[in-house]
């Protein structure tokens, strides 16, 4: 018969006496909070150079506000303490947890006797705590680091590098298949496939558009995703397919802006005319504006868009805000987030809910 768990007898979270040990003069409470909890977090997936969440998991998870968290997430990179990167969808974090730099910073991060160093016992239990964790960094930085070595000759040209990328699509799939419940038969394919997909895509930009792939088709395999065009013998069918969509989409956007642009034009006009109306001219779209579009749809609806357009369009034709270059502005992505979007947005719905448009 299993044993039964011992009971909760401490249920508060948090150890006062363990939370003493801090340099409050160099972290705030909840930089402690965040220096844990992505310690904690790396060592979960030390297997893996990286892990990945999104803000608002990492609120949830924590109950650090937005731009609390914005700024510490700044402040822990420019200590050097974490990297990240944006990538995948739906597009998340991912972080870099570098543990050297953190055994540099301990005198710092905690706090000191009155001798100016750490108590020998204590500075052993943060030594056996975090060494292991710098080894296993070094280690896979290593890694890393010999295969940019080969990336600098003839891309996939070599065995070892074949064996390289076909252990990172690998360790790719393992995760894959936990996050959305693959069947390992479906995740089989040919070698030749992926190397010679490799030859006009990126690993990255693959995985990006397998992982929709796997989303949105009725019973998918990976065989069926190395479908090959007849014509473009290295492009793959859904990859193309869905960079058309994709296109299409935004151009649909794009008229979209264009359609509400002209009709607050008009209606500003008719509602302002002791003064000189404005022009009916269109919107100034560029490629790279097109590019800000398409990411933007990555991680925001057409109705937030739309709707947060409307109250921003409408402060500029007003001359509330002085803006040169008007979409740009407005598709902004500036500290990893659409902060003009997401700030209209917030003042369509307290004074735009009821408008039809």
């Amino acid at each position: 018969m299993q044993k039964l768990k011992k009971k909760d007898k401490h249920p508060l979270a948090i150890n006062i006496l363990k939370l003493n040990r801090y340099n409050y003069d160099f972290f705030n409470c909840e930089e402690v909070v965040f220096f844990e909890y992505i310690v904690v977090k790396g060592m979960a997936f030390k297997k893996q150079k990286e892990f990945y969440h999104s803000s608002e998991t990492i609120r949830q998870e924590t109950g650090i506000k937005k731009h609390s968290l914005n700024s510490i997430i700044r402040r822990f990179k420019d200590l050097g303490i974490i990297s990240t990167e944006i990538k995948g969808m739906p597009r998340v974090k991912f972080f870099t947890v570098h543990y050297p730099k953190i055994v540099d910073l301990i005198p710092k991060i905690y706090q000191l006797s009155n001798n100016g160093k750490l108590s020998s016992d204590f500075s052993k239990h943060l030594s056996d705590f975090f060494i292991p964790l710098v080894d296993n960094y070094l280690q896979k930085n290593n890694i890393k680091n010999n295969k940019e070595e080969i990336n600098k000759k003839e891309k996939y040209d070599s065995e070892s590098e074949g064996e390289d990328v076909l252990s990172f699509f690998n360790d790719y799939l393992s995760s894959l298949k936990y996050q959305k419940n693959i069947s390992p038969t479906a995740l089989k394919f040919n070698d030749i496939d992926l190397f010679r997909a490799l030859k006009n895509y990126e690993i990255e930009f693959l995985c990006e558009y397998l992982e929709k792939y796997f989303e949105e088709e009725h019973r998918p395999s990976l065989n069926k995703f190395f479908t090959f065009d007849s014509i473009a013998v290295n492009k793959l069918k859904y990859i193309e397919q869905k960079i058309v969509d994709e296109n299409d989409y935004v151009d649909h956007l794009i008229d979209e802006l264009q359609r509400l642009y002209k009709s607050r034009i008009q209606m500003h006009n008719k509602s302002d005319s002791q003064k000189r109306g404005k022009s009916e001219s269109k919107l100034v779209v560029t490629k790279r504006l097109k590019e800000q579009v398409k990411k933007s749809l990555k991680v925001k609806t057409e109705l937030e868009i739309t709707n947060a357009f409307l109250p921003y369009i409408d402060q500029v034709l007003k001359e509330q805000v002085t803006i040169s270059k008007i979409l740009p502005y407005f598709f902004a992505f500036k500290n990893e987030e659409y902060e003009i979007i997401d700030n209209y947005l917030d003042y369509y719905n307290i004074h735009y809910g009821y408008e039809k448009h």
